[in-house]
């Protein structure tokens, strides 16, 4: 083999790697809403919250995460159930799983509009506490 010959064949293999390392992976697909009712803004009601109970932290978790904050958001569907949780502030798995936990015990009344139920995002904010 010529010098030449020797460049191309490794120009062959060198282009042919990049091109596969160059395309993008396959997008994995959003993950699927839980709550189907429409979300619309604005509304004529807004949902009401009438118990938002506190998560289950150990005492040992109380103490040394005094003050600290989890943050969440959610779905208030129009069905009446709080869905779509997800953590956008957390502090330790089984702490954020807590939280989550609390936050599908929520009641609430869901927002209206022209008399039809309505889902509604929310972020949801616990602290901590003794």
């Amino acid at each position: 083999m010529t010098a030449r010959q020797v460049f191309a064949a490794m120009f062959f293999v060198l282009s042919s790697m990049c091109a596969a390392y160059s395309q993008s992976p396959t997008p994995t697909p959003s993950p699927a809403r839980e709550c189907t009712i429409p979300v619309v803004n604005p509304v004529d009601v807004n949902a009401r919250i009438s118990a938002k109970p506190q998560p289950k932290f150990s005492a040992i978790e109380r103490e040394r995460y005094r003050g600290y904050v989890i943050t969440l958001r959610a779905m208030l569907c129009g069905t009446g159930s709080v869905t779509d949780v997800a953590v956008t502030q957390g502090i330790t798995r089984e702490m954020d799983s807590a939280a989550i936990d609390a936050a599908h015990l929520i009641k609430f009344t869901p927002a209206e509009k022209d008399g039809k139920k309505v889902s509604r995002p929310v972020t949801l904010k616990y602290i901590v506490k003794d």
